[in-house]
């Protein structure tokens, strides 16, 4: 491991501070006074002051502090590593500072010759860029009689959200593109059994059912459903963000796009992604690990960073999207929290264009009533009211709306919403 060179600038510690005022005070004690035994009190401090020179204490140390690697996922450990070689140090201490919402844990440290090796294992609790350090470096020299602190920037560790629970990816029965493994009503080659029919001029003979053929008398094949492709597009509304951090309703959206964006992109079907209410970006619906990797760079952006929100970025609504985006049979989903008509223009707009979008609600907080507070409590109930009336209103356009605590696992729902909801692109 290469080491870098650092300068150390030494000072007296309160210790030595200390051993020489005494000294002092007892000279000048016994000059003043005329009592030479006063003398007896500054021997001591004195050997000490003289047994450590400052001509002995280093003036630059060898450091090396990397993390074990620069991406994870939530809930990953990983490992930071201080390593300090220091000719004539007594002692190293250091304490790196953790980004928010993770955990530091140290393992202790381990001494050999005039290097010492120090290490901590981080474990973020939130995904997105976080900035790791720096680490506040101590070192003592000439038995603890001076002191020298140095600041050591660590880097960045860039926190990928964890993807929701899916079992399996589930798809509506009607799709219409031609080739994917998802099966359809259509019969085709597929391999889930879709019945039987009487056997016609061209069927192949390991078709044929043979226990059916026997029971009429006659031959008759089995049928299989035709696999069939799917294209998913994820609307995100960013535009509110409410609950604790880390089970708020942006970390839950971005924990759901990123289970569903997987999960279909390994059942080579195309996902596209498009995300509203801060500025309106969008990805076209494509298949493939560089567009896992596309998908995944853009839900790393949908919370902004400081330099972005003091920029005023100006977000554009859902009219502005293109509308060659969508394919014509693809399903929409659409995450949000339900706090405000947001949600409700998008899916008019897509129910203009031809799509019926699928609704999942990630809000799972509540607002905090103060105790004793009528006014607080009114206010909370109206919110709810409203909440209600919205997913009322979406249940009146047809748009099916499925719940989401962020916990529970995401295909049973689906498989259900999906038979409310059906593909969109009107022929």
């Amino acid at each position: 491991m290469d080491l870098d060179p650092i300068r150390l600038d030494f000072v007296p510690t309160a210790r030595l501070r200390r051993l020489a005022m005494v000294a002092g005070l007892a000279v000048a004690l016994a000059v003043v006074t005329s009592h030479g035994e006063l003398l007896v009190v500054a021997v001591v401090p004195l050997v000490l002051l003289v047994g450590v020179p400052r001509s002995g204490v280093p003036t630059g140390a060898e450091v090396s502090v990397a993390l074990s690697t620069a991406r994870c996922v939530e809930g990953d450990e990983v490992e930071l590593v201080l390593t300090v070689r220091a000719d004539g140090c007594d002692r190293v201490q250091a304490e790196p500072v953790a980004p928010p919402w993770s955990e530091l844990t140290y393992l202790g440290a381990s001494r050999e010759g005039h290097e010492t090796v120090a290490r901590w294992t981080l474990v973020p609790g939130r995904w997105g860029r976080h900035r790791v350090g720096p680490v506040r470096l101590r070192v003592h020299a000439g038995g603890g009689a001076y002191l020298a602190r140095a600041s050591l920037e660590v880097g960045d560790l860039v926190v990928y959200p964890a993807a929701a629970a899916l079992a399996r990816a589930v798809a509506p029965i009607e799709l219409a593109a031609p080739l994917g493994e998802h099966p359809s009503r259509s019969v085709g080659s597929g391999v889930e059994f879709a019945g039987v029919r009487p056997y016609a001029q061209g069927d192949r003979q390991r078709d044929v059912d043979w226990r059916v053929s026997a029971r009429h008398g006659d031959l008759f094949v089995r049928q299989y459903a035709a696999e069939r492709a799917f294209d998913l597009v994820l609307v995100l509304d960013t535009e509110l963000d409410a609950g604790e951090p880390g089970r708020s309703s942006l970390d839950l959206t971005v924990r759901a796009a990123t289970g569903l964006v997987q999960t279909y992109l390994r059942s080579h079907d195309r996902v596209g992604l498009v995300t509203f209410g801060g500025p309106l970006r969008w990805l076209t619906p494509a298949t493939g690990p560089r567009q896992l990797y596309r998908v995944t760079e853009a839900l790393m952006s949908v919370r902004p960073d400081p330099s972005e929100l003091d920029a005023g970025s100006v977000g554009y609504g859902l009219d502005h999207l293109p509308r060659g985006l969508l394919p014509r049979r693809a399903f929409v989903a659409l995450l949000t929290p339900l706090l405000d008509d947001g949600p409700l223009d998008a899916v008019r707009l897509m129910l203009e264009r031809g799509f019926t979008p699928l609704v999942i609600d990630v809000l799972t907080a509540s607002p905090a009533v103060p105790p004793k507070s009528k006014d607080a409590a009114l206010a909370v109930r109206t919110w709810r009211m409203q909440r209600e009336a919205l997913t009322l209103e979406l249940g009146n356009l047809g748009v099916a709306v499925l719940d989401w605590d962020g916990a529970a696992e995401l295909t049973g729902g689906l498989v259900h919403a999906m038979r409310a909801a059906r593909p969109g692109g009107r022929p």
